[in-house]
C-alpha cells in the first residue's frame, strides 16, 4: 500500500465514516437504550470489516495502521464534520422517516 498516495483517501474516508456513524447513532438510538444501538453498530461494523478485510489482509492492514498519520491527529474536527454533515443529515432524516412509516404500517403488511 503506497502511503503517499493513500493518506488523503484514508483521511477523507475516516472523516466520512466517523460522521456517518455519529449521525446514524443519533437516528437509531433510543434514549432509554443507547447502548443497544452502539452494540449493534459495533457488531455490524465488525461483520462488514470481516467480510471486506478477512484474515489474510488483516495482518497487513494492522501492520500499516500505526504508520498512518492523519493531519488532524486522529480526531475529526467540527469544521471537517460540517463539510459533509448536510448530506449525512438528509440520509438520517430519510432513515427516520422510514422508521416512522414502518412503525405506522398495519401489522399484516410488516415483513418479519
Amino acid at each position: 500500500m503506497p502511503m503517499a498516495a493513500d493518506v488523503d483517501t484514508i483521511e477523507r474516508t475516516s472523516i466520512v465514516t466517523y460522521t456517518l456513524l455519529k449521525e446514524l447513532h443519533e437516528v437509531l438510538a433510543l434514549p432509554q437504550q443507547p447502548d443497544d444501538v452502539t452494540l449493534g453498530m459495533l457488531m455490524g461494523l465488525s461483520m462488514f470489516l470481516d467480510e471486506k478485510v478477512g484474515p489474510m489482509r488483516a495482518k497487513r492492514l494492522m501492520t500499516e495502521a500505526p504508520t498512518i498519520v492523519l493531519k488532524t491527529d486522529a480526531h475529526v474536527t467540527p469544521e471537517q464534520m460540517q463539510r459533509i454533515l448536510p448530506v449525512l443529515r438528509a440520509f438520517g432524516d430519510h432513515l427516520k422517516d422510514a422508521r416512522v412509516a414502518a412503525a405506522d404500517a398495519p401489522a399484516a403488511s410488516k415483513v418479519v
